[in-house]
């Protein structure tokens, strides 16, 4: 009989949603308990809705686990193999914490932790549990279109890649977790931080950064644009992140990547098109394996788990030196200049 990974979730907003339902669908996974301190997200009578069409679809009626409105309860339960964190970022590390205590795998969702230094923290308390494997749940670096791009720069499959821009766009989300710029970082941190991922995941680490921006909802800042400054003949990348859309606008998540050979560009639409464009011929669209990066991020954590893996401290420390760029990009907006990237 094939080992199946006892999951307990932490959180049932939007992600933990949406990763309850990809759970479900996998054959060597059982979910044996959730937890959240909102009564009516366990008992199934309120639910929270995703960005994207496909996710959070599911819910928790009629599903039979343990139930819990305090997380830490759950991650003292000993049946539990590997903890989801999908708590509010402010809340990351302690839960990070208190499932490493307690030798339980960790999936966390992005970022990593509130801050820098607590991400840093994570990297050392990971490096102590070493028998766990922990993850950090950035789903751009396994979602199809951002995959092709990532291998389509590395292979030159184009030539040299000129330029990248990047854009993610929608209106403010609600609820008090998003008015609460301590709390979730405002757009800058929570949800610029994938394409500033991405761009860490793909390039590397920029050695500056030039960013502008003004706050919104959160109090903090809600949109935000930025030039991300590498020296060593790296393309020219920017990218926009904003939650400050008027109601109604949906959801926007695009990239343009320019090549010598070649200009790839993609928009997240109904049929989620990635196009080609190459001088002299008909534009070409490219066929993506079909799903969204949260199904394979999880895949690739329990089949990390179910092969006796150590984490990946290599991907694992890029997602806390994502947060150093995205410090560097506040410091930026504050002081209107360029800042260096400091880790």
């Amino acid at each position: 009989m094939t080992k199946k990974v006892k999951i307990g979730l932490i959180g049932l907003g939007s992600m933990g949603s949406t990763h309850l339902d990809i759970y479900s669908k996998l054959n060597d996974v059982e979910v044996i308990a959730i937890a959240d301190s909102i009564q009516s997200r366990l008992d199934g009578s309120s639910k929270a809705e995703g960005n994207i069409s496909g996710q959070a679809e599911g819910g928790v009626v009629g599903l039979n686990v343990k139930k819990y409105l305090d997380g830490m309860d759950l991650i003292n339960n000993p049946d539990i193999d590997a903890v989801d964190i999908c708590v509010g970022t402010d809340l990351h590390f302690i839960f990070v914490e208190a499932a490493l205590a307690k030798n339980k795998h960790v999936l966390v969702e992005k970022p990593l932790a509130r801050t820098y230094d607590d991400a840093k923290k994570i990297i050392q308390l990971a490096k102590q549990h070493s028998s766990c494997h922990v993850m950090s749940a950035m789903c751009l670096r396994y979602w199809p279109a951002w995959v092709f791009l990532k291998e389509a720069i590395e292979n030159n499959a184009y030539g040299k890649c000129l330029s990248l821009n990047f854009k993610r766009q929608t209106s403010f989300p609600g609820g008090a977790f998003y008015l609460d710029g301590n709390q979730c970082g405002g757009a800058l941190l929570d949800l610029h931080v994938h394409d500033t991922d991405f761009i860490n995941y793909c390039l590397g680490l920029p050695d500056a950064v030039f960013s502008q921006g003004y706050k919104g909802p959160s109090g903090d800042f809600d949109h935000v644009v930025t030039n991300y400054i590498f020296n060593n003949n790296s393309p020219l990348v920017s990218s926009e992140g904003s939650w400050t859309m008027q109601e109604g606008y949906g959801f926007n998540m695009s990239y343009t990547a320019n090549f010598e050979n070649g200009t790839l560009s993609y928009l997240l639409d109904e049929d989620e098109t990635l196009k080609l464009f190459v001088a002299g011929s008909d534009p070409e669209v490219i066929n993506l394996k079909e799903g969204m990066g949260y199904e394979f991020e999880i895949r690739t954590f329990i089949a990390e788990i179910l092969a006796g893996n150590k984490t990946n401290f290599g991907l694992l420390q890029q997602a806390a030196k994502t947060i150093a760029i995205i410090e560097a990009e506040r410091k930026s907006i504050e002081k209107c200049s360029i800042e260096p990237v400091k880790t």
